[in-house]
């Protein structure tokens, strides 16, 4: 769950701001944070398919194949964490398409 501060000038009269307005404002905030997700997914992407070309074959399948070699597990070791932070935006972004 994300939380999300809106920040009001003080002097609008938070008594009159209509629903709707803070309805606009949470839609547009929602939208940044997406864009910034999805670019965000998009380096990721870029990184993944740096080892993808290097190794020629997928995280899942250079996992089962690996060997014993230092290079290889450091390799491992960025990918494994690249692969996971692109899961976690994937669910974040997720998220935002039920509200």
């Amino acid at each position: 769950m994300i939380e999300t501060t809106i920040r009001v000038p003080g002097n609008i009269n938070r008594l009159k701001v209509s629903d709707e307005i803070v309805y606009r404002a949470f839609a547009i905030a929602v939208e940044k944070k997406k864009k910034e997700i999805q670019r965000e997914l998009g380096q990721l992407d870029s990184k993944i398919k740096r080892f993808e070309k290097k190794y020629k074959m997928s995280f899942d399948k250079f996992e089962r194949a690996m060997g014993d070699g230092f290079q290889e597990h450091n390799d491992w070791i960025d990918w494994s964490l690249l692969v996971e932070s692109r899961k976690q935006l994937l669910e974040e972004i997720g998220n935002f398409e039920t509200y």
